[in-house]
């Protein structure tokens, strides 16, 4: 073999191994996945999740808006959070970060009326921001329903529809404000 057949070789092995470290690297930027255990919750849809090397990291519930601390349900909204996720082993399947560095993901934990819960074996399988709004403690974000696929975004708004048919959670009201018009201080 010649030497440059050789040259040629090793160009194109490093340029594989370049393009399958740039490609994990992208695939990462765009999401990924982590488990952890939830150390903390901030409100009705923001989590602190300790994951496996120890680090914490902050996780914003996908796809839902839950009402924020100083507004109607936003207590209500945080505790049941509290409820379903603190100290829960949690797989957080997440898409990109936000402008405060936040995980925008769907959080899974284990349901709680699950047989096998408490157990290191048993299956993530409660969508912490789904179990929100069916109870009636978070609106489907609708803004980013595309990002959704169309299965979920079927069961989002089926939840939401039932939780208002039901009038349970902040649908008790007769006009519940969004969080996102709330954010901007509209007040009522």
């Amino acid at each position: 073999m010649s030497i440059r057949s050789i040259s040629k070789r090793r160009f194109l092995i490093s340029l594989v191994a370049f393009a399958a470290l740039f490609g994990s690297l992208g695939a990462q930027a765009r999401g990924g996945r982590f488990n952890g255990e939830v150390r903390a919750v901030d409100d009705g849809d923001t989590l602190h999740v300790r994951d496996r090397s120890g680090n914490v990291r902050r996780v914003r519930l996908a796809y839902v808006d839950a009402p924020e601390h100083d507004q109607p349900w936003g207590r209500e909204a945080g505790e049941n959070l509290k409820r379903l996720a603190l100290g829960a082993s949690v797989t957080v399947e997440w898409r990109e970060r936000d402008q405060y560095g936040r995980y925008v993901g769907v959080a899974w934990v284990t349901s709680p009326d699950m047989p096998c819960a408490g157990r290191a074996d048993c299956p993530h399988n409660l969508d912490l921001g789904h179990a929100q709004i069916a109870a009636g403690l978070a609106w489907w974000y609708r803004a980013y329903a595309k990002r959704q696929d169309p299965q979920a975004q079927g069961q989002y708004d089926f939840s939401e529809q039932e939780a208002r048919r039901r009038r349970i959670g902040l649908w008790r009201d007769a006009s519940p404000i969004p969080p996102w018009v709330w954010r901007s201080g509209w007040r009522g």
